[in-house]
């Protein structure tokens, strides 16, 4: 099966955490780890679901904060603890525990295999079609330990990582930087499951998208809005919650032969 979009590149792009790579369930095995590691978790946290909703709420708002540019991820990858373990502390005086445990998770996160269900056979797919690229919003060394761990890596041709270049998702500049990086020609396609960066930053760059969406959540993506936004609404192939509809998204989209 060929896949013939009119006016399409020969690379297709997907983000990586949850998209390809099943980072809420890895990161929660590594936050699992960490609790049981290091005793200052038991100590403000007798419960650790309590400790993991804490977490998630901090680690939210700053990783928002670093997809504008407010933060870096040096910052972040302290700052998440700081906030987590002691809320009072002087900002400019972070405990070095922190530092610790950050090094620890990441590790940890870093070599557990598990993708997202459908994603090496989504890839194993695409890349009789197509050019594979990533980009993501990640730590550079934590994504390419993923990649590698998790057998995708053999799928990928070149993974644009934010923390590399130092523009996140969803500013155009980096899917520019991608079509440079790559020489792709044509109109690239995105598949990812933030709708805000994956998405929405792919479609107001020119690409074409597809929605993984899991969780189905209420699709922003309708003609009216992408129209008022200035994009054309054509460029928006669809949304999906399993990876496998990926090819079907696309087969539709084409002409098939």
């Amino acid at each position: 099966m060929n896949f013939h979009l009119s006016g399409c590149s020969n690379w297709i792009f997907l983000d990586l955490d949850d998209t390809l790579w099943d980072f809420a369930g890895n990161s929660l095995l590594s936050l699992h780890h960490v609790y049981d590691l290091f005793s200052i978790f038991k100590q403000e946290y007798p419960s650790r679901d309590e400790f993991i909703d804490v977490y998630h709420q901090h680690n939210s708002a700053l990783w928002t904060d670093y997809a504008k540019g407010n933060v870096s991820a040096d910052f972040l990858k302290t700052e998440r603890w700081r906030r987590t373990l002691f809320p009072d502390s002087d900002l400019q005086d972070t405990p070095p525990i922190c530092s610790e445990i950050n090094t620890e998770y990441l590790s940890r996160l870093a070599s557990l295999p598990n993708a997202v269900a459908g994603a090496h056979d989504l890839l194993t797919a695409l890349s009789d079609h197509f050019l594979i690229g990533v980009i993501s919003n990640g730590f550079a060394d934590t994504q390419y330990r993923k990649l590698d761990n998790s057998g995708l890596w053999r799928f990928v041709t070149r993974m644009i990582i934010s923390d590399e270049i130092g523009i996140q998702k969803p500013d155009r500049r980096l899917f520019d930087y991608a079509i440079r990086e790559t020489g792709a020609t044509g109109r690239p396609i995105m598949i990812g499951d933030n709708p805000d960066t994956d998405i929405m930053g792919a479609l107001k760059a020119g690409w074409e998208a597809i929605w993984f969406n899991p969780q189905r959540r209420q699709s922003p993506f309708t003609p009216e809005t992408l129209a008022s936004l200035g994009i054309d609404p054509h460029l928006y192939i669809g949304e999906t919650d399993n990876l496998h509809d990926v090819l079907r998204l696309l087969s539709e989209r084409s002409a098939i032969k």
